[in-house]
């Protein structure tokens, strides 16, 4: 009991971590006892009258099963203390390493120069930076391959007649292979760039949204799952889930759109009897084939691949809170 009350009383002397990394929310912990701090503390008393009441009977009856029953969630009750108090040093300590890796993959990759990325920036803002890029470029070419489409469907009716006074008036439609070129753009809109656009606006707000909340919101209701013994799994999986938002996928954004940023003309070479096209140009043209095939990726392929990647993470941190305590 008396660690216990240890526990509490450093719960809330608790300073925030002063030599934090730029990437970092430095007072993790303040920030859950300050949303979720009542229900916690409740939640915290109310496990050790269940503690105590089970130690009790386990004493007077003499059977087992309430004494180890309390002894146990005894340790998982001083162990969520322990893990709510550190967890703006684990926090730090995550977000250094990962912060770490992500400066060595950008010097690795040549995307240290990139107007996204300076040295201590963090990796939402990098990965915010990343994709607002695309999002314009993909905005652009809607624009673009919009006024094209109007264009060439509006000269594809244009019309030569030639009129012979008392006999008959002959008609061409000189511009009516204008209506295919008009369809290209027109196909290559609506299946490509439009979808692109929506995709890449899509994961712009939800990326911003999870930087901002996760840590103010899911974190402290997933402690107060933690430490309510019928809910403990549910919490363990919540605690995985905010780690993994906050670090995991604005790590695997800011990796996937640097790739979108570095290719260039030079790979388009490669393809450019493929690429290039009479109306939509080659590989030196910002509307070109090349321009649509690399948002492809990013916004279809790269979210998936990171959707996997965090579900991994979240299996294996949710297993280790699961043995750990």
């Amino acid at each position: 009991m008396r660690r216990l009350l240890l526990y509490l009383y450093l719960l809330l002397l608790i300073p925030p971590f002063s030599n934090a990394a730029l990437s970092c929310i430095t007072d993790a912990t303040s920030i859950i006892l300050s949303e979720q701090g009542t229900l916690i503390s409740g939640v915290i008393i109310f496990t050790v009258i269940i503690i105590a009441i089970a130690y009790l009977l386990g004493s007077f009856t003499g059977n087992p099963a309430f004494t180890v029953f309390a002894k146990d969630e005894a340790y998982h009750l001083g162990f969520s203390i322990a893990l709510l108090i550190s967890f703006s040093v684990i926090i730090l300590f995550s977000c250094s390493a990962v912060d770490m890796f992500f400066k060595t993959t950008f010097e690795k990759i040549g995307a240290g120069s990139s107007p996204c990325y300076e040295s201590g920036e963090n990796m939402t803002a990098t990965a915010l930076c990343f994709l607002d890029g695309a999002k314009s470029d993909a905005q652009r070419l809607s624009e673009r391959y919009i006024d094209e489409n109007i264009h060439y469907m509006m000269w594809s009716t244009y019309t030569v007649s030639l009129n012979i006074p008392l006999m008959n008036t002959f008609s061409a439609s000189a511009g009516a292979y204008k209506r295919v070129i008009a369809s290209q753009y027109d196909t290559t809109l609506n299946m490509f760039v439009f979808p692109a656009l929506l995709s890449l606006r899509m994961q712009e707000l939800f990326l911003g949204f999870v930087s901002e909340n996760v840590i103010r919101w899911l974190l402290p209701i997933a402690f107060l799952f933690r430490i309510f013994i019928p809910t403990r799994q549910m919490g363990n999986m919540l605690i995985a889930l905010s780690i993994g938002l906050y670090l995991i996928v604005p790590f695997m954004y800011a990796f996937n759109l640097s790739a979108y940023e570095i290719i260039g003309s030079e790979e388009c070479n490669q393809f450019r009897t493929a690429i290039e096209d009479n109306h939509f140009g080659g590989c030196g043209d910002q509307n070109s084939f090349w321009a649509v095939a690399r948002l492809i990726p990013q916004a279809f392929f790269l979210p998936n691949l990171t959707i996997a990647i965090l579900i991994a993470f979240l299996t294996g941190a949710n297993k280790a809170l699961r043995v750990i305590g």
